[in-house]
């Protein structure tokens, strides 16, 4: 019996918004490029998956049938852009709930692998095949406890600080589309690409057999019944493909052509050696160093994209917020002290404000570093 791969996702802050506890369908949101990442893995074969701890159940914020509305919402939401689900698993129960039926501790719950293991039982999932993408690393570790590949959904604006007991991602991005992404071309690097390889040397042979065989029946016209047989061949044989195959045997009329190319090169060597890629890739070592080449592009975009968020942060934002306002009312204060109708009291409060702004910019920068 075959097995199927699945991607397990993760609900709140992976597919839609997360405002503290959903107790209603009015306030399920898709985040951005949800749909189309769920059609893009879709279409690679993964079966998807939804396993979310949902202790508003347990702790009475929640009921079990409007949890069912909710997810329904969650369906309606994806299938209105071509986005479907394959399954749904919760887990209600929670040790500090106040409602008795949920109060208890269940394999369910993440970091539990619980959830995972009771969908591959029930789909027919191969675990070592799929993935456990989540925002929190209780999501990654339950991925990991069941033998799942694991990607981590890290916010720009909020990153997670990990603990000394906190797993380890295989892989870290910032959206589930990039994610999506990520699995694409990872199966695409983990293909052959022999079949390209091949089809040349399935061909040839046949184009260059199929002369031999025409000639010595076109030598022989005098016989009376052999014309009719040495008349078909030509109706089979395609012109197109027959001058393509012509020009490799024939070496008298191609001697002349490869020595010009060859003193164009010599001539031009710089034109030549911009598509270095059969220099760089050669045929021998094709998929191997084009899936090498492939990690070290990914690692230096994942490296760039993490510099970037690095350089943006609340915190910096604040503080050239304050830093303004902090030269505003430096520059008002001065404007106070010289104007003579006034008392200097307002001078006084504004270099007040002025140096207090100034210290709070200070500890914010402190704050981003």
């Amino acid at each position: 019996m075959t097995q199927n791969k699945a991607v397990f996702l993760d609900r709140d802050q992976t597919l839609i918004e997360d405002p503290g506890y959903i107790n209603h369908p009015s306030q399920v949101r898709l985040l951005p490029g949800v749909a189309q990442a769920l059609i893009q893995l879709k279409k690679m074969g993964y079966l998807l998956v939804v396993v979310s701890n949902q202790s508003g159940v347990a702790r009475g914020l929640v009921t079990e049938e409007v949890l069912q509305q909710i997810h329904h919402q969650l369906k309606k939401l994806l299938a209105d852009e071509g986005a479907y689900l394959d399954a749904i698993y919760y887990c209600p129960f929670h040790p500090e709930g106040v409602i008795p039926k949920y109060r208890c501790e269940s394999d369910l719950r993440k970091p539990n692998p619980g959830m995972l293991l009771k969908a591959a039982q029930d789909l027919s999932i191969d675990l070592s095949r799929s993935w456990m993408i989540g925002d929190s690393f209780r999501d990654i570790e339950a991925g990991i406890r069941a033998g799942c590949k694991t990607i981590l959904i890290e916010s720009p604006v909020r990153r997670l600080q990990p603990g000394p007991s906190d797993p380890v991602p295989d892989r870290k991005v910032a959206s589930l589309r990039e994610a999506a992404n990520l699995i694409r071309m990872l199966e695409q690097s983990s293909k052959p690409v022999v079949p390209a390889a091949q089809t040349t040397p399935q061909t040839d042979p046949t184009t260059l057999y199929t002369p031999p065989t025409q000639k010595p029946e076109k030598e022989k016209p005098a016989p009376a019944p052999e014309p009719q047989p040495v008349s078909e061949p030509p109706r089979v044989q395609p012109q197109p493909v027959h001058a393509a195959v012509e020009e490799t045997p024939s070496s008298d009329s191609q001697t002349p052509e490869r020595s010009a190319d060859e003193e164009r090169e010599e001539s031009n060597p710089l034109p030549e050696q911009a598509p270095s890629e059969e220099d760089i890739l050669p045929q021998s070592a094709h998929p191997d160093i084009r899936s090498v080449l492939q990690e070290i592009l990914r690692l230096v975009r994942l490296q760039h994209r993490e510099r970037m968020y690095e350089d943006f942060s609340f915190p910096q934002m604040l503080a050239m917020m304050t830093g303004v306002l902090s030269v505003f009312c430096l520059i008002l204060s001065i404007w106070f002290w010289f104007d003579s109708a006034k008392s200097p009291l307002p001078a006084q409060m504004t270099l007040g404000y002025a140096v207090a702004l100034l210290l709070l910019t200070v500890v914010l920068l402190l704050i981003r570093k």
